[in-house]
């Protein structure tokens, strides 16, 4: 499971943002900063604090279900197969299991199933200790 601590801090910033910003619109009676020439109406700002407050809280909320979603989805397994189609091109389409674990973005057990895989599909063919593409 990964870390909390980023999903977690950008909801956060999207919150207060999103609260701060309602503010400034509410005290600038929604009109852009060089063309307000009124004095700022502080009072309406104040009086809608709880709406700029549960403005603040649906964005960082939005935010973590954005981030929840990114981050509970299992890791695709054709990310991983072009990571050893890559690999392999680099070696002329020959190579062997310890070379990909050591040399490869692939965890040893992601390099072990995804041969695997690729060998039960037929896009592999095991010659001895190596494996060339087929």
């Amino acid at each position: 499971m990964k870390s909390a601590a980023p999903r977690l801090l950008a909801a956060l910033v999207a919150g207060l943002a999103s609260a701060l910003i309602m503010y400034a619109v509410f005290l600038s009676d929604g009109r852009p900063f060089p063309y307000h020439h009124r004095v700022p109406d502080t009072e309406l700002a104040y009086k809608m604090i709880p709406l700029e407050l549960l403005t603040g809280l649906l964005m960082g909320g939005l935010v973590s279900w954005l981030f929840g979603r990114r981050q509970a989805s299992a890791p695709r397994a054709d990310v991983q197969e072009r990571m050893l189609y890559r690999f392999a091109h680099r070696q002329g389409g020959v190579f062997t299991l310890p070379e990909l674990e050591t040399r490869s973005p692939l965890s040893a057990a992601q390099a072990r199933q995804v041969v695997k895989d690729l060998l039960d599909a037929g896009r592999l063919v095991r010659e001895g200790d190596t494996y060339r593409l087929r």
